[in-house]
This record gives C-alpha cells, structure tokens and sequence, in this order.
C-alpha cells in the first residue's frame, strides 16, 4: 500500500483534530511565561509502569517517608483519577536558590537556615494559582468542547517527578531531583491531567554521567545508590517529622530548621543559577535564615503570623521548634543555655523536653549542668529521663572545644583562639607553632580541651583586627572570655583596656587605676600575662621613664603597634 493510501485512511476529522491540539500545544507553549509558567512539557496518561515497580520495592524495603499517596495504583494510573485522561500537563516554576543580603549568625545571635523551598509564599498556593490560569487559558481555546482538566501538586496521588521526566520538563538527576536544562533543579512542579489528546514530548536524553557529588555530599549517605533515597535517612524528612530525633541525626542536621539543599547546591548542573523573577517566591532573608532563641517561645498565633504562608508551616511548630534546639546545641550557644533549661523544666511536649536536654548536654558548662541535674528528679518520661542521664554524662565527660583561626598581620602570623563564651586569647605565630602553649594555658585556664579550626566563630575578631591594622578601627567590639588568671590578673586586664588608642600608661598608673598603688610590680607580672594582645593593649602601657619595656611579642613588634597608632615616629 502506497503512503498516500495509508494517509487516506485515516478520516479528515481525525486529521484535523490532530492538527487543532498540535495547534493548541503551541499555543499553550507560547502563552506559558504570560501564565507565570517557566516550562510546560507534554505526556500521555499512559500507566507509569516502571514507577509502580520501584515505588513497591521502596516500601518493602521500608524507604519510604511515609507523606506520601499509600495507594500505589493511584500514584502510576493516572486514569484511576480520571478515566476520560488522555494527556497530563507537566508544568514547572523556578525559584531563587541566593539571599540577596545574608543575616549574620554569630554569638548569642544565632541564626537557623530554612531550605530554598520554605523561601517566599508556600509553593503550593503559587503552583496551583498557575495551573487555575491554565485552566482557564484551555478553556478559552476550546469553548467547544466538554473539558475535563485535574490539576495537582505534591500534595497529589500522581508522582510529580515521574510525570515531569516522561513530559521531557528535564532528566532524573541521581539526587532523584529533576533536572531542566534549561533552570537546573531548583524547580516547583505541578501537573494537570486532561481529556486532550496533545502530541506528547520526548523525555530529555541528558544525563549525570560519571558525577556523584551529590550522592558524596549527603551528610547521612541517604542515597543507596543513584536515583535511590532513603528517605528515612534524609535529613529534609528528617526536620519534619515530629519525634525526638536520634543523636547522628541531630548533629548532622547543623543549624537547618526545614529541608536540605546539600545534594542540589553541590549539583554542577545548578552552577551560577538563581531565579529571581516569580515574585511571589522571594525570600525575605530574615525569615529564611531567623535568629533561633526568639523561636523558642513562639506561641502558635506568633508562629502563623511569621512562617504561616512559607512551606515549612505544614507541619506546625513543633518540630520547627525542635530543630532550632537542635541548631541552638550544635552551635554550643551558652547564651541560650538559660532558654533550653526553661524548656527543658515546663514545656509540656516530651520530644521538645528531651532535645532541649540533648542541646544542654552538647553546650556543657556548668550552668548546663545545673539545669540538668535539677531536671533529673521531676521528670516522668522515660524518654526524657534517659536523655537528661545521656545530657549529664557527655556535659561532665567531654572535652570543651577551643577554636582556633590564623590570619595574616603586617605583625606576622596571628592565632585567635575562641571558647563558646568568646575571644580568650591571641597567640604571635601559626596554630602549629603555638598549639603546645595554648594547650599548656589551657589546661590550667579551663581543663581538657579539642582544638578546631572554627573561621565563622572567629570571623568577627578576624575582621576587627584587620581593620585596626589598616588605620580604620580605634576600638574593638568583641565578646571575650577571660576565665584564664587570676582576679587581680583580670582586674589589671580589664584596666588595659581603658587606655585610649594613640596613647600610652605607665605600670603605676594601671595600679592605681585598679586601687592598689603599691602593686606595680604585681601589675608589671599581670601585663607579661595578658592572653589578647592588640584587643587588650598591653602594648600602650611603658616605662615611668618612657622606655619601651618588654612585650611578649617582642619589642620590635611593639614598636609597630605604636608607630600605627601614631604614638612613637
């Protein structure tokens, strides 16, 4: 049979309603970015085979999250939902993955993190204001015609991710996101299943080739191999689940108080893309990234008030609350120790009881402590009580952590070195030429002690100093921890610190600053001792007679601190 005959066969009507849904496909591509819409792929309703097989072997094998639609049926037969489906609309929307300014976390204003999809208005409600444009778009082009058009969104039995991979919207990455190749993978999908029979697209041939960063970066090895989650493991899954959660995962969780980006950020598909053209998903940064004591006390209005039109206000408070505890004990924020122990004392949920107990026993201290063993005798659940015993023994038990950075100086190389309380000390040279005294101080000072190299903790001190030595800071504004001394060591360090940048003191006059004119030898021992040197300038302080007396830095290293504060020429 001839080509022209096989064409033939086929009724004219046919030919032409083929043709007018071809026809209405384009017109809906070219309608797309007036809609709101940032890609729209096309698929038939055809039963997800495949994806009811590895559905059913997540389950079984217990990977599953659980928020999910149970009926597998209705997750991969779209005509189960609409036995009239022919087509199903793939849609999908991109959204920023940057804050245009980045609130500060540092002591005593620590801040949480909320994932990229709890930024801006709740993409529910903006995914679905889309798919009722395009409704409505579809039901101006064919007023002839009884629609029949089921739109949804995550909250849907159908798989969102499959539908957009068969729609060509992108390719499945091995972090089991969809990846367009067009907008990466920070991307909303919604879907809307319709009686049209629209030409289908192909699905997009590219893939991640040898890349594993994603599967490398999960910080709890959720993926069990590529394009498989475990969602149990997850730490997204994680931060939303209202339970007391188990130790790994809390110290894994960081400062992260709904979802995670990691296997998305680390993607080089996603490299330099940020979309910031949907309005209504614009973070506001102190709602993205908020500081985490005021948390603890939101009350349920407070909390609808500031978080109730972001994703993340599905779950309610809880276990934003909790996992801003959680953060409040990984940053070991002794500030906030008086906050978890009121929790950890009156709160009525166990869960927000028992990870308060958690967080003090990570922070230590002892006040933490105190909290702790007072907590011990009244509390009933065993949970609780088991957390609290764990609290005390690791608070008792393990070694504080002293922070250190090094930076560069026209003085040479300095250490900083930070407690949980503050700056407690400056050491001349590098952390490995320094390491043994700051050890040896600091056993005597605090105790057992883990040095870490901590750059954000010391971020501040970095930058403090290095706008002193470029002429364009006098005085510094920085917490520092001065538990290292004597009482009268500190009174005379304390005294320092009053002498005004550009002028200089003499061990007499720190005496008598302090009340007691006779000890000038006593201060002279006290100036030798001083841990920050620059921030607690013992470099101002000299002879009666004006010489330059010792410096433990050298005197070579005085006289420049001198000559740039425009004291000696």
């Amino acid at each position: 049979m001839k080509q022209q005959d096989r064409v033939e066969l086929v009724p004219k009507w046919a030919r032409e309603q083929t043709t007018r849904w071809a026809r209405l496909k384009e017109l809906i591509l070219e309608a797309a970015p007036q809609l709101g819409i940032d890609q729209i792929g096309f698929t038939t309703a055809d039963p997800f085979i495949e994806l009811k097989e590895r559905l059913q072997e997540s389950v079984d094998k217990g990977y599953a999250s659980g928020f999910e639609e149970p009926d597998l049926d209705k997750r991969t037969n779209p005509r189960l939902l609409m036995p009239e489906a022919q087509s199903i609309l793939s849609i999908a929307i991109a959204y920023p993955s940057k804050l245009p300014e980045i609130p500060k976390s540092e002591p005593g204003a620590y801040r949480g993190m909320f994932a990229r999809t709890a930024w801006g208005m709740d993409y529910h409600h903006v995914l679905r204001e889309r798919l009722k444009r395009l409704e409505a778009y579809i039901h101006e082009q064919v007023p002839d015609m009884e629609l029949k058009l089921m739109s949804m969104v995550d909250t849907g039995e159908l798989s969102d991710r499959a539908v957009a991979e068969r729609a060509g919207i992108g390719f499945s990455g091995k972090n089991c996101s969809i990846i367009s190749t067009k907008l990466g993978s920070w991307i909303y999908l919604g879907e809307m299943i319709t009686n049209i029979p629209f030409p289908p697209d192909r699905p997009v041939t590219e893939d991640c080739g040898e890349c594993t960063r994603c599967l490398d970066a999960c910080p709890t090895s959720a993926f069990v191999g590529p394009g498989q989650l475990n969602a149990q493991r997850c730490i997204s899954f994680q931060t939303q689940v209202k339970d007391t959660l188990t130790d790994e995962m809390m110290v894994k969780m960081g400062n992260r108080l709904y979802g995670c980006d990691t296997c998305q950020m680390v993607c080089p598909k996603n490299r330099g893309l940020n979309w910031t053209h949907q309005p209504e998903l614009q973070p506001d940064p102190e709602l993205a990234k908020p500081l985490l004591v005021p948390m603890l006390t939101l009350s349920n209005r407070q909390f609808k008030s500031e978080f109730g039109m972001s994703a993340a206000a599905w779950r309610g408070k809880k276990p934003i609350q909790r996992n801003a505890i959680v953060a409040l004990g990984n940053f070991r924020d002794r500030q906030a120790v008086p906050a978890l122990a009121e929790l950890l004392r009156a709160d009525d949920r166990a869960e927000i009881r028992a990870t308060s107990a958690w967080a003090l026993g990570r922070i230590g201290g002892a006040a933490a402590i105190e909290a702790l063993t007072k907590a011990l005798p009244r509390e009933r659940v065993e949970e609780v009580v088991q957390m609290v015993q764990d609290a005390i023994a690791q608070a008792v038990g393990e070694p504080e952590p002293l922070y250190v950075q090094e930076m560069v100086s026209p003085i040479g190389p300095l250490t900083l070195v930070g407690t949980l309380d503050g700056l407690c000390a400056i050491e001349f040279g590098t952390i490995l030429e320094r390491s043994e005294k700051i050890h040896a101080w600091a056993e005597k000072a605090i105790g057992p002690v883990t040095l870490q190299r901590h750059p954000e903790r010391l971020k501040a001190a970095k930058e403090q100093l290095e706008q002193y030595f470029a002429g364009e800071r006098r005085e510094f504004d920085l917490k520092l921890d001065l538990r290292g001394g004597t009482p009268f060591q500190r009174s005379v360090w304390l005294a320092l610190k009053e002498i005004p940048y550009g002028t200089t003191c003499s061990y007499k006059a720190i005496a008598e600053a302090i009340g007691n004119p006779q000890a000038v030898r006593a201060v002279g021992g006290a100036n030798n001792r001083n841990p920050m040197s620059i921030i607690i300038p013992c470099h101002r302080v000299i002879g009666a007679s004006g010489a330059l007396v010792g410096y433990g830095g050298g005197l070579d290293i005085k006289e420049q601190l001198l000559r740039l504060e425009g004291i000696i020429t």
